[in-house]
């Protein structure tokens, strides 16, 4: 886009103090068509889990792993807020989600001990946490 490298996963480069910087110029993929896991209308999360509020983007179940769903969340930022991991990883326990998140460069994931695994192989090889 524009000469610069957009990755999923990876901040816009066109993303200046939290505000697109060509917003009427943005692209219809994956901008005019990205939807954050917020602002969906059966969203589960609540009103305070606003990105600019709770310092991440969900995107709810973004690919499955063994059948479970697994929502991928990316900071806005450095990384989430504690209190948002804190709700979002009880969220995915008592909803039998598994959970990718990204903090700084670092990836994680939360869920079963091989779904960890999996993921931290995926990372090892230079895969994408959800593997495309």
């Amino acid at each position: 886009m524009r000469g610069h490298k957009v990755r999923k996963g990876q901040p816009c480069p066109f993303s200046v103090a939290h505000r697109c910087t060509i917003y009427p110029e943005r692209p219809q993929h994956p901008c005019r068509e990205f939807v954050c896991g917020w602002l969906v209308a059966s969203s589960p999360l609540p009103d305070w889990m606003r990105p600019d509020q709770s310092s991440m983007i969900m995107l709810a179940a973004n690919f499955f792993w063994r059948g479970l769903p697994v929502d991928v969340v990316v900071p806005v930022g450095e990384q989430p807020k504690k209190k948002a991991m804190d709700w979002l990883m009880r969220f995915c326990t008592e909803k039998r989600r598994l959970l990718v998140y990204q903090s700084g460069d670092e990836w994680f994931a939360f869920g079963p001990p091989a779904f960890q695994t999996d993921i931290a192989g995926r990372l090892g090889r230079g895969e994408t946490p959800w593997g495309d």
